[in-house]
């Protein structure tokens, strides 16, 4: 067991290769082994967003503070998400989730192991389309 305090940690820009804008990434708990739990906080720039991705095992997403969104594959326009919503993302299912281009927006991410499979940027068109709650 143990505890991670916040001032141990420090914050590093996302992959660019991952991500569409200024994203910042804290990881709090790092896996031992690809299959291990890891546990992140992403913080986006209003605007910014991840690229479509797919996750091998379960995750939940956390809604921390701002005004997010999210969509996945066969959602007819992006969920919104605003502080304490939970999102529970499926194995196998592309997604992708950022800030809307008027507030900032963090998360945290809990990841049962297994890797990230990272495909295209989400587009523009995609992005604009209003997200519903």
């Amino acid at each position: 067991m143990r505890v991670i305090p916040e001032r141990s940690l420090t914050s590093q820009l996302a992959d660019p290769a991952c991500f569409t804008g200024r994203v910042w990434s804290t990881q709090y708990v790092e896996p031992a082994s690809a299959d291990a739990l890891a546990g992140s906080r992403f913080l986006y720039d209003p605007g910014a967003r991840s690229h479509w991705h797919v996750h091998e095992r379960e995750q939940f997403i956390i809604a921390e503070f701002g005004v997010g969104i999210v969509a996945w594959d066969g959602l007819a326009a992006p969920h919104r998400l605003t502080p304490g919503d939970w999102w529970h993302v499926e194995p196998g299912v592309p997604h992708w989730h950022g800030a809307t281009p008027e507030a900032p927006f963090a998360h945290l991410a809990v990841t049962a192991g297994g890797s990230t499979i990272w495909l295209h940027r989400v587009s523009d068109e995609d992005f604009g389309t209003p997200p519903h709650d």
